[in-house]
């Protein structure tokens, strides 16, 4: 009886307590301090610090997307929701049907919707629907319209028009593996690159290793030929414009690199280069699995970040929520990169997507480390409430300069203009907070704002841009 009482007493705090913060949000939007922080933060001309967009040419080859591609396949995220919307919940997918009507596809996906109309994900979805097309989505007329309306906006110089124009992106950095480099001619100039190398370090089958061999005119029998193949990548990397190198394997494998032998790497990789010498293609041409090949990936991560470390260039890594979910996530907790943290001292570290939902760990580690800066990209769709916390805290702990608040991660102009609503709209909440606590003056709060949603992604890029 009396663990019942606790039980009732605990869950009326916290409804009282979720009440009072929502009231609180409330107020602060309804002072003039919010609204002139905000006003100025929707003047800054942003650097968008994560995007995965593909050159336009090739994002326009198959014609317009339509509302069900965008909330499906755009970026993963709404997609990502339904894959995890629930066991007792059976829903056809009709509404990938292309050959179906929109009333027929919006009749299979509206049950979905009303389930994770809820979400960040989604409310961006909205956001960015609202802000591009000018259309509030409700039922299947609404969905016509929003797809007459997409056929208009993706056209030739969508991503200036909307990225650019509409949204007031000065720069965007957007990440892929670029295959030979990035090409700048394909992409507008307001566009940056930071290129993947995950394949050249992970690697368990005879493709992989003759992927490497033909891109770079290297046939490999040692670890000494993976690190001029790897110097070869990073060179041709630096020369094509990029300005940084991004890690994301932790779809993969762990981000504990702290064991590594060149003993133990090389037997591995003498095992797969038997391996591939039998050309066993009908056996699948795996020597191991990525779990037991750990020993070669550490070793060769070393091999590749001894390089970049040399060149001067800065690290992105993925931490925290995978997209789809059904993955371990300790994997991508953002503390096991402690021991690269203290080999690598001259690596700029800009740690990915708050961590989350190890957000408290993340933020010790720009406290605590000189070379590991904090990007909330993606924060603001996965819980914009709690992205606002965790920048509170940060704002409060952490050196202003190291704080990273906006990459939409996606590759949908609606997803990035959505997305950069709900991040304006809680460096607004969150600094105006702050103004009205006593702890910042309003002149303190709007050079932060330029600060978080600008300059400190230009010094840590070397972007070169002009002050605005």
């Amino acid at each position: 009886m009396r663990i019942r009482i606790l039980l009732i007493a605990v869950a009326f705090v916290l409804t009282v307590a979720g009440q009072l913060y929502a009231a609180e949000v409330g107020y602060v939007k309804s002072t003039q301090t919010y609204q002139r922080i905000k006003t100025a933060i929707d003047n800054i001309e942003i650097v968008d610090n994560h995007e995965h967009y593909r050159p336009e040419k090739e994002k326009l080859k198959n014609g317009p997307p339509d509302f069900f591609n965008l909330v499906t396949i755009g970026g993963g995220y709404v997609g990502s929701d339904i894959a995890n919307i629930g066991n007792m919940f059976t829903h056809d997918d009709k509404y990938l049907n292309e050959s179906l009507s929109v009333e027929e596809r919006w009749q299979s996906f509206e049950p979905v919707y009303n389930r994770l109309k809820n979400t960040g994900y989604m409310r961006a979805v909205r956001l960015g629907i609202k802000k591009v097309h000018g259309i509030e989505l409700t039922d299947a007329e609404s969905v016509k319209k929003i797809n007459e309306s997409m056929k208009k906006v993706y056209q030739p110089g969508v991503y200036e028009r909307v990225l650019q124009g509409l949204g007031k992106i000065d720069c965007l950095i957007t990440y892929d593996k670029f295959d030979k480099g990035y090409d700048k001619s394909e992409y507008p100039g307001f566009f940056r690159a930071v290129r993947s190398f995950d394949g050249l370090v992970v690697f368990t089958s005879q493709d992989d290793i003759e992927w490497m061999e033909r891109g770079y005119g290297v046939q490999v029998h040692s670890l000494d030929d993976l690190e001029k193949i790897y110097r070869k990548f990073v060179d041709e990397s630096i020369a094509s414009g990029v300005v940084g190198f991004k890690w994301t394997g932790a779809y993969l494998r762990s981000l504990d690199f702290s064991e590594y032998s060149r003993e133990k790497a090389e037997v591995l990789l003498k095992k797969l280069l038997r391996l591939t010498e039998a050309k066993f293609s009908w056996a699948g041409g795996k020597a191991f699995s990525i779990e037991d090949g750990k020993p070669l990936s550490n070793y060769c991560m070393h091999l590749m970040l001894k390089i970049i470390e040399e060149k001067g260039m800065p690290l992105s890594i993925h931490t925290g929520l995978q997209t789809w979910g059904k993955n371990d996530i300790r994997n991508s907790d953002p503390q096991l990169l402690i021991p690269l943290f203290k080999e690598y001292k001259e690596i700029n570290f800009d740690i990915f997507h708050s961590g989350w939902p190890y957000v408290m760990e993340f933020v010790e580690l720009g406290k605590s480390w000189p070379n590991v800066y904090l990007n909330q990209c993606w924060t603001h769709i996965i819980t914009p409430e709690g992205a606002r916390r965790q920048l509170s805290e940060m704002l409060e702990c952490v050196p202003v300069n190291k704080i990273f608040v906006f990459g939409g991660d996606s590759h949908y102009v609606e997803y990035t203009i959505g997305h950069l609503e709900i991040a304006k709209e809680n460096c607004a909440i969150v600094l105006a907070e702050k103004v009205l606590d006593g702890k910042f003056s309003e002149q303190e709060a709007i050079e932060y704002t330029r600060k978080i949603l600008r300059t400190n992604s230009i010094e840590f890029f070397k972007l070169g841009l002009p002050e605005k």
